[in-house]
Order: structure tokens, then C-alpha cells, then sequence
């Protein structure tokens, strides 16, 4: 019996895939599809992130003209349809008409107060910029405002081929004095020591899979603790990765109950909620092995 897959669970990170493309690494998952799949795995909510590449969809000719505003809308259909189970977020875009900063902030601005939206999805490597890029600083600082989550995608690997720049490092510079609630996703994939220092919260997915490959589960545990479990939030892209691979790893590790809680539940509450992270005790034993920033 797999104790992570009977846990309650929030996911942080899943898409809704609507379109199917050939040679992606997204297959179809409509909302249904979605929801099923959460029943079958004792997940009680899902944040639904948008897939930041208009070849994705097929959009009608009047909505073209602004995918974004699109997306963010079709984004806001999904979540109203699952009686709040799939959390909804918003998009971003900073070429053509969201070139000028103001026209991209009042477009967040409807995303999470006309429409509902939990929160940002920023990825920079899809908009061929990075994540510190001045042109995405005041989407952050309007959703700082807004008070809901930023999640960043971070995985400078084989999926940001042109290392466009989505590193902790980058996001750490990039919410630098900016009191937001944010999101390294995917442990910053081939960076994932990075986040091992500084704050915010850092989903699973996809990266956990990979780290796994390499390290035992003695080392796979002391990693996560040394990155602070109450950052740590359950995660795991479906439906690009099964669920099952997630519960092989997790449940191999030495994690205790209220830990297991803590990164299947509690912490994602807190980030759905627009909260940072829980502070750690300043004697705590899980500190990081690499010293606290700022210190």
C-alpha cells in the first residue's frame, strides 16, 4: 500500500490539455479526464497552470488576435466547471500588444479579479527571454499586489534549450525586495542544489523523477529537508508524468507523517492562499547544509 498515494493531496502543478499536438510531450487531458484522475488518487485540488505556446491550441479567428486574453479565459472555463477542485492561473505575455508593461498588468488585473484566477504562471524560456527580464518584473509586482501566487517554470535543461535564463538564481533576482509569494517549479530542474539556499516555495514535478535516478532514497530525503520541508509543495505535471512514478520515490524515503502532510497538503494551502512559506525554527535541525542566505 502506498502511503503517498492514499494521503490527501493538493497538486500544485498539472495542465488541462484541450488540443492535441503531435510531437509534444503534453497528451490529451481534458477536465474530466482530470478530475477523474485526481478521484483515483485522493487529490482534492489541482493548480491547472497554462501551456505558455499558442501552437498548443487552435483557437477561433476572433480570438487570435489575443491569445492571451484567450487563454486566460478558456483557463477560467476550466475551473469554473469543477466546483473548485481545479485552480485556474493566469498567463503571461510580453510581446505585441503586451509589450507595453501597463497593457500585460491590466490583463493580470482581469485574470484574477473578473475572471477568478489563483494566481501567475511566468515561462520565461517559452517567451525566449529570462525570468529577470525588466519586461516581467511588473507582472510580479502586480501580482504581489494582487496578493495570489507567482509560479515560475524552472528547468534549464533539454526543455530550455537556449538556456534563456529560468534558474533559482534568475528567480531569486527577479523577486529580490518584491514581497510575493512564489514558486520554483520542477526544483529548478538541472539547478536543483540552487534552491537548497534562499526562499519561496519549490514544487516536485518532473525534476524529483530525474534527481531519483541518481541518488538513493537516505540522499533523496536529506535533499528535501535540506531545502526546508515546509517549502516543498506535492506536485507532478500530469499528465506528462504518472503519479505512480511520484508514490516509487516518495514512498522509498524516511519522510515522517507530518512531513508527508506538510508537502502533500498544508504547504500548497498556504500557496494557494497567496502565504509564503511557514518560517523554519531558528535551532532547526533541517537547515541547509549550504547556510541560510543572508547569513
Amino acid at each position: 500500500m502506498s502511503r503517498w498515494r492514499e494521503v490527501r493531496k493538493i497538486d500544485a502543478h498539472t495542465h488541462v490539455v484541450l488540443h492535441e499536438r503531435e510531437d509534444t510531450d503534453l497528451v490529451l487531458n481534458p477536465s474530466d479526464a482530470m478530475l477523474r484522475t485526481m478521484d483515483e488518487h485522493n487529490v482534492e485540488r489541482a493548480a491547472v497552470l497554462p501551456i505558455n505556446y499558442p501552437q498548443y491550441f487552435s483557437l477561433q479567428d476572433e480570438e487570435s488576435g489575443d491569445w492571451l486574453r484567450a487563454n486566460n479565459e478558456r483557463q477560467a472555463g476550466i475551473a469554473g466547471e469543477s466546483d473548485g477542485r481545479l485552480i485556474g492561473f493566469a498567463d503571461c505575455a510580453i510581446d505585441g500588444k503586451y509589450g507595453r508593461p501597463s497593457r500585460g498588468v491590466a490583463e493580470l488585473r482581469r485574470a484574477i479579479t473578473d475572471l477568478g484566477l489563483g494566481g501567475l504562471k511566468v515561462h520565461a524560456s517559452n517567451l525566449k527571454t529570462s525570468v529577470d527580464d525588466p519586461r516581467i518584473l511588473p507582472w510580479i509586482d502586480a501580482a504581489a499586489e494582487l496578493e495570489v501566487p507567482v509560479i515560475f517554470h524552472s528547468n534549464p535543461s533539454g526543455h530550455d534549450p537556449d538556456f534563456h535564463g529560468s534558474a533559482p538564481s534568475r528567480i531569486y533576482k527577479s523577486v529580490y525586495g518584491r514581497a510575493v509569494t512564489y514558486v520554483i517549479a520542477h526544483m529548478g530542474g538541472v539547478s536543483f542544489f540552487e534552491p537548497c539556499v534562499g526562499g519561496g516555495y519549490v514544487d516536485v514535478s518532473g525534476a524529483l523523477l530525474t534527481i531519483a535516478q541518481f541518488f538513493e532514497p537516505p540522499a533523496m530525503t536529506r535533499l528535501l529537508r535540506t531545502i526546508g520541508i515546509d517549502r516543498l509543495l506535492f506536485a507532478t505535471d500530469f499528465p506528462v508524468y504518472p503519479y505512480e512514478a511520484y508514490y516509487e520515490v516518495l514512498d522509498a524515503m524516511s519522510l515522517t507523517d507530518d512531513e508527508v502532510e506538510r508537502v502533500a497538503y498544508a504547504n500548497a494551502e498556504r500557496m494557494l492562499a497567496g502565504l509564503p512559506p511557514v518560517e523554519p525554527p531558528q535551532d532547526s535541525a533541517s537547515g541547509s547544509a549550504f547556510g541560510r542566505a543572508g547569513a
